[in-house]
Protein backbone atom coordinates (compact mmCIF):
# COMPACT_ATOMS: atom_id res chain seq x y z
CA UNK A 1 0.00 0.00 0.00
CA UNK A 2 1.19 3.79 -1.09
CA UNK A 3 -0.56 6.42 0.17
CA UNK A 4 0.69 10.23 0.50
CA UNK A 5 -0.92 13.09 2.14
CA UNK A 6 -0.90 14.89 5.77
CA UNK A 7 -0.47 11.57 8.01
CA UNK A 8 -2.58 13.11 11.02
CA UNK A 9 -4.31 10.12 13.59
CA UNK A 10 -6.93 10.11 16.12
CA UNK A 11 -6.29 10.18 19.79
CA UNK A 12 -9.20 7.32 20.40
CA UNK A 13 -7.58 4.50 21.23
CA UNK A 14 -4.94 1.63 20.28
CA UNK A 15 -4.79 0.96 17.08
CA UNK A 16 -3.47 -3.12 16.34
CA UNK A 17 -0.46 -2.92 13.89
CA UNK A 18 -0.10 -6.29 11.95
CA UNK A 19 3.04 -8.15 11.27
CA UNK A 20 4.58 -6.31 8.18
CA UNK A 21 6.82 -3.11 7.52
CA UNK A 22 6.36 0.39 7.84
CA UNK A 23 8.02 3.12 6.17
CA UNK A 24 7.51 6.92 6.41
CA UNK A 25 9.52 9.85 4.73
CA UNK A 26 8.19 13.25 5.50
CA UNK A 27 8.16 16.41 3.58
CA UNK A 28 8.32 19.89 5.15
CA UNK A 29 5.88 22.22 4.01
CA UNK A 30 7.35 25.29 5.47
CA UNK A 31 10.68 25.00 2.92
CA UNK A 32 8.77 23.52 -0.12
CA UNK A 33 7.71 20.57 -0.72
CA UNK A 34 10.68 18.00 -2.06
CA UNK A 35 12.15 18.96 1.45
CA UNK A 36 12.72 15.82 3.60
CA UNK A 37 12.35 16.64 7.48
CA UNK A 38 15.71 16.63 9.16
CA UNK A 39 16.12 15.19 12.33
CA UNK A 40 18.06 16.81 15.44
CA UNK A 41 21.51 15.80 14.15
CA UNK A 42 20.84 17.79 10.66
CA UNK A 43 21.11 15.04 8.74
CA UNK A 44 17.96 13.58 6.51
CA UNK A 45 15.77 10.97 8.09
CA UNK A 46 13.77 7.92 7.02
CA UNK A 47 11.82 5.95 9.28
CA UNK A 48 10.93 2.27 9.11
CA UNK A 49 8.67 0.27 11.40
CA UNK A 50 9.29 -3.55 11.18
CA UNK A 51 6.66 -5.64 13.03
CA UNK A 52 7.26 -9.39 13.89
CA UNK A 53 3.86 -10.00 15.65
CA UNK A 54 0.07 -8.34 16.00
CA UNK A 55 1.28 -5.50 18.33
CA UNK A 56 -1.44 -2.49 19.90
CA UNK A 57 0.06 0.97 19.19
CA UNK A 58 -1.64 3.84 20.95
CA UNK A 59 -2.17 6.59 18.63
CA UNK A 60 -0.86 10.30 18.19
CA UNK A 61 -2.16 13.73 16.85
CA UNK A 62 0.41 15.85 15.20
CA UNK A 63 -0.72 19.59 15.22
CA UNK A 64 1.05 20.68 12.84
CA UNK A 65 0.71 17.53 10.37
CA UNK A 66 3.88 17.40 7.83
CA UNK A 67 3.10 15.97 3.92
CA UNK A 68 4.14 12.71 3.61
CA UNK A 69 4.83 9.66 1.64
CA UNK A 70 3.93 6.17 3.44
CA UNK A 71 4.40 2.49 2.71
CA UNK A 72 3.36 -0.61 4.21
CA UNK A 73 4.17 -4.08 3.03
CA UNK A 74 1.98 -7.04 5.21
CA UNK A 75 5.15 -9.79 5.99
CA UNK A 76 3.41 -11.91 3.32
CA UNK A 77 4.36 -9.56 0.82
CA UNK A 78 8.13 -9.25 2.03
CA UNK A 79 7.88 -13.02 1.67
CA UNK A 80 6.78 -12.88 -1.72
CA UNK A 81 9.23 -10.88 -3.03
CA UNK A 82 11.91 -12.61 -1.76
CA UNK A 83 12.79 -9.67 1.63
CA UNK A 84 11.75 -12.28 4.25
CA UNK A 85 14.86 -13.48 5.50
CA UNK A 86 16.18 -9.49 5.62
CA UNK A 87 13.18 -8.27 7.21
CA UNK A 88 13.21 -10.78 9.83
CA UNK A 89 16.61 -10.10 10.42
CA UNK A 90 15.65 -6.56 11.89
CA UNK A 91 14.92 -8.55 15.03
CA UNK A 92 18.23 -10.08 15.82
CA UNK A 93 19.11 -8.14 18.71
CA UNK A 94 15.34 -7.20 19.78
CA UNK A 95 13.02 -9.48 21.58
CA UNK A 96 10.45 -7.19 21.30
CA UNK A 97 7.38 -7.66 19.01
CA UNK A 98 8.32 -4.21 17.02
CA UNK A 99 11.95 -2.86 15.84
CA UNK A 100 11.86 1.30 14.38
CA UNK A 101 14.86 1.73 12.21
CA UNK A 102 15.89 5.29 11.71
CA UNK A 103 18.30 5.72 8.37
CA UNK A 104 19.71 8.87 6.79
CA UNK A 105 18.48 9.67 3.68
CA UNK A 106 20.95 9.43 1.07
CA UNK A 107 20.07 12.23 -2.22
CA UNK A 108 19.09 9.44 -4.04
CA UNK A 109 16.33 8.35 -1.61
CA UNK A 110 15.28 12.40 -1.17
CA UNK A 111 15.06 12.03 -4.81
CA UNK A 112 13.16 9.04 -5.25
CA UNK A 113 10.64 10.18 -1.98
CA UNK A 114 9.87 13.55 -3.69
CA UNK A 115 9.03 11.84 -7.45
CA UNK A 116 6.75 9.81 -5.42
CA UNK A 117 5.01 12.63 -3.89
CA UNK A 118 4.68 14.05 -7.57
CA UNK A 119 5.06 12.08 -10.05
CA UNK A 120 6.20 14.03 -13.23
CA UNK A 121 3.67 11.29 -15.38
CA UNK A 122 -0.02 9.95 -14.92
CA UNK A 123 -2.18 6.99 -15.27
CA UNK A 124 -0.44 3.60 -15.86
CA UNK A 125 3.08 5.24 -16.27
CA UNK A 126 2.47 6.92 -12.73
CA UNK A 127 1.50 3.45 -11.03
CA UNK A 128 4.89 2.03 -12.53
CA UNK A 129 7.06 4.92 -11.62
CA UNK A 130 5.35 4.53 -8.00
CA UNK A 131 6.01 0.45 -8.09
CA UNK A 132 9.82 0.53 -8.73
CA UNK A 133 10.40 3.64 -6.15
CA UNK A 134 8.77 1.93 -3.68
CA UNK A 135 10.62 -1.18 -3.89
CA UNK A 136 13.75 1.19 -3.97
CA UNK A 137 13.04 2.56 -1.00
CA UNK A 138 11.89 -0.85 0.97
CA UNK A 139 15.41 -2.31 0.06
CA UNK A 140 17.33 0.35 1.57
CA UNK A 141 15.29 -0.11 4.62
CA UNK A 142 15.82 -3.51 4.93
CA UNK A 143 19.31 -3.42 3.76
CA UNK A 144 20.76 -0.17 4.76
CA UNK A 145 20.15 -1.01 8.41
CA UNK A 146 22.92 -3.64 8.73
CA UNK A 147 25.21 -1.83 6.12
CA UNK A 148 24.62 -4.09 3.70
CA UNK A 149 23.80 -1.01 0.85
CA UNK A 150 26.71 1.18 1.01
CA UNK A 151 25.81 4.87 0.53
CA UNK A 152 28.01 7.02 -0.78
CA UNK A 153 26.55 10.69 -1.22
CA UNK A 154 29.48 12.04 -3.07
CA UNK A 155 28.52 9.80 -6.32
CA UNK A 156 25.09 9.77 -5.44
CA UNK A 157 24.93 13.64 -5.74
CA UNK A 158 27.20 13.11 -8.86
CA UNK A 159 24.11 10.75 -10.33
CA UNK A 160 21.72 13.69 -9.43
CA UNK A 161 23.76 16.49 -11.11
CA UNK A 162 24.05 14.02 -14.25
CA UNK A 163 20.92 13.15 -14.49
CA UNK A 164 19.90 16.75 -14.40
CA UNK A 165 22.26 17.68 -16.90
CA UNK A 166 20.86 15.46 -19.39
CA UNK A 167 17.32 16.15 -18.43
CA UNK A 168 18.18 19.95 -19.65
CA UNK A 169 20.05 18.53 -22.86
CA UNK A 170 16.80 17.02 -23.59
CA UNK A 171 14.15 20.13 -22.38
CA UNK A 172 16.37 22.37 -24.74
CA UNK A 173 17.69 20.54 -27.99
CA UNK A 174 18.07 23.68 -30.08
CA UNK A 175 20.72 25.66 -27.11
CA UNK A 176 24.16 25.22 -28.31
CA UNK A 177 25.48 23.01 -25.70
CA UNK A 178 29.03 22.73 -25.14
CA UNK A 179 31.31 20.49 -23.42
CA UNK A 180 32.13 22.46 -21.10
CA UNK A 181 28.91 24.16 -19.97
CA UNK A 182 27.63 20.98 -19.66
CA UNK A 183 30.42 19.79 -17.21
CA UNK A 184 30.10 23.50 -15.24
CA UNK A 185 26.52 22.24 -14.93
CA UNK A 186 27.38 19.01 -13.54
CA UNK A 187 30.33 20.40 -11.06
CA UNK A 188 32.88 18.29 -12.81
CA UNK A 189 35.84 18.68 -14.82
CA UNK A 190 35.35 18.08 -18.89
CA UNK A 191 37.49 14.63 -18.47
CA UNK A 192 35.83 13.49 -15.65
CA UNK A 193 32.46 14.80 -16.80
CA UNK A 194 32.89 12.73 -20.22
CA UNK A 195 34.12 9.63 -18.47
CA UNK A 196 31.16 9.75 -15.54
CA UNK A 197 28.36 10.15 -18.37
CA UNK A 198 29.73 7.30 -20.97
CA UNK A 199 29.69 5.33 -17.54
CA UNK A 200 25.97 6.55 -16.36
CA UNK A 201 24.18 6.04 -19.79
CA UNK A 202 26.02 3.90 -22.40
CA UNK A 203 27.79 6.61 -24.44
CA UNK A 204 29.24 10.59 -24.73
CA UNK A 205 27.46 13.20 -23.38
CA UNK A 206 27.93 14.70 -27.35
CA UNK A 207 27.00 11.66 -28.88
CA UNK A 208 23.71 11.68 -26.78
CA UNK A 209 23.27 15.60 -27.86
CA UNK A 210 23.65 14.27 -31.64
CA UNK A 211 21.27 11.37 -30.99
CA UNK A 212 18.56 13.30 -29.59
CA UNK A 213 18.70 16.31 -31.86
CA UNK A 214 18.58 13.77 -34.97
CA UNK A 215 15.87 11.75 -33.54
CA UNK A 216 13.74 14.99 -32.60
CA UNK A 217 14.43 15.99 -36.68
CA UNK A 218 13.46 13.06 -37.61
CA UNK A 219 10.21 13.03 -35.98
CA UNK A 220 9.69 16.77 -36.90
CA UNK A 221 10.32 16.02 -40.28
CA UNK A 222 7.74 12.87 -40.46
CA UNK A 223 4.88 14.54 -38.28
CA UNK A 224 5.14 18.02 -38.86
CA UNK A 225 6.43 18.14 -42.66
CA UNK A 226 9.17 20.46 -42.14
CA UNK A 227 11.61 21.39 -44.63
CA UNK A 228 15.37 20.05 -43.67
CA UNK A 229 16.45 22.95 -43.26
CA UNK A 230 13.71 23.90 -40.70
CA UNK A 231 13.95 20.59 -39.33
CA UNK A 232 17.61 21.36 -38.80
CA UNK A 233 17.50 24.71 -37.23
CA UNK A 234 14.66 23.75 -35.35
CA UNK A 235 16.82 21.02 -33.18
CA UNK A 236 20.15 23.00 -33.02
CA UNK A 237 22.19 22.60 -36.02
CA UNK A 238 23.38 26.23 -37.86
CA UNK A 239 24.74 24.26 -41.22
CA UNK A 240 21.81 22.00 -43.23
CA UNK A 241 24.75 20.49 -44.52
CA UNK A 242 26.35 19.15 -41.02
CA UNK A 243 22.47 17.90 -40.45
CA UNK A 244 22.00 15.53 -43.39
CA UNK A 245 25.48 14.65 -43.16
CA UNK A 246 24.71 13.30 -39.38
CA UNK A 247 20.92 12.29 -40.89
CA UNK A 248 22.66 9.92 -43.03
CA UNK A 249 25.19 8.79 -40.71
CA UNK A 250 22.63 7.83 -37.77
CA UNK A 251 19.77 6.38 -40.25
CA UNK A 252 21.56 5.00 -43.85
CA UNK A 253 19.32 7.64 -45.76
CA UNK A 254 19.30 11.62 -46.56
CA UNK A 255 16.58 13.27 -44.78
CA UNK A 256 14.70 14.44 -47.22
CA UNK A 257 13.26 10.90 -47.67
CA UNK A 258 11.58 11.50 -44.96
CA UNK A 259 9.27 14.09 -46.10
Amino acid sequence: MFVRGEFQADADGPVMALPGLFISVAFDDGAGRGVLTRAAGGETQMTAIAVREATAVGRSVRRHGHSAIGLALPEASIDELGLGDAFRALFESNESGATVVSLKASPRIQAVAAEMFSPPVAGSAAQLLLSAHAAEIVVHALFGEHGRISVDPTSDLQRMRLQSVKERIDADLAYPWSIDELARNAGLSRRSFNQKFQMAYGESAIDYLRGQRLDAARALLIHQRLSVTEAAYRVGYAHPANFATAFRRRFGHSPSRCQ
